[in-house]
């Protein structure tokens, strides 16, 4: 096996565990990070099994190399790579680590303003310094970078397919979290948003 090629999966590792060690900091100290509404409830009974299911997916393709196991899931045609090249891997390993950077600085950077949904009632201060003030959505530019990288790196239909879904996705639930923040934060956001682009 290709050491090189347990990269992706040991990058998800460590995108999980920054994750997941800020929220675990944040809870021990009583912040309450997340939100669980009605209506957001109801709408992930129906988005969350499918999109549980593309994750699974997506997370077994690349423990294959880690696990030495040749069998795939899905179709052989989506997962055949495209281009074998060793100058696409060195790029797909550069971005993923911009984006592990970029990622680790955000969650720096919220401090205690860290949120998983948007609740009125939950809100945290409007961070507009540090990695703020050259992104507004440094945690979702982070996000776009990596699952970008992951399709540098192993160019196939299924995880290029996976990177377009996830950039509009984001894209689309960002343009959603814009319009709550105008309501919550009001002025002090539309100031912000006249200094600061949305990605860069």
């Amino acid at each position: 096996m290709n050491r090189f090629e347990i990269f992706p999966f040991l990058s998800f590792l460590i995108l999980t565990s920054l994750i997941s060690e800020r929220i675990i900091f944040l809870k021990r100290k009583g912040v309450k990070i997340s939100s669980a509404r009605r209506k957001a409830v109801k709408t992930a009974l129906f988005i969350y099994p499918v999109f549980l299911v593309i994750m699974l997916l997506w997370l077994w393709e690349i423990a294959k190399p880690v696990f030495q196991v040749s069998v795939s899931i899905l179709h052989e045609s989506i997962t055949h790579q495209l281009i074998e090249s060793a100058f696409l891997k060195i790029a797909g390993v550069l971005v993923i680590s911009i984006s592990l950077v970029l990622l680790t600085l955000t969650l720096f950077h919220f401090k205690n303003s860290l949120r998983f949904g948007m609740d009125e009632k939950n809100k945290g201060k409007l961070v507009t310094t540090g990695i703020f003030s050259v992104s507004r959505n440094p945690f979702f530019l982070s996000l776009d970078l990596y699952f970008l990288g992951i399709a540098v790196f192993l160019p196939n239909l299924f995880f290029i397919g996976f990177a377009v879904l996830a950039l509009v996705g984001i894209h689309f639930f960002i343009l959603k979290e814009e319009k709550f923040m105008k309501k919550i934060y009001g002025a002090e956001y539309l100031n912000y948003i006249r200094k600061v682009r949305r990605y860069l």
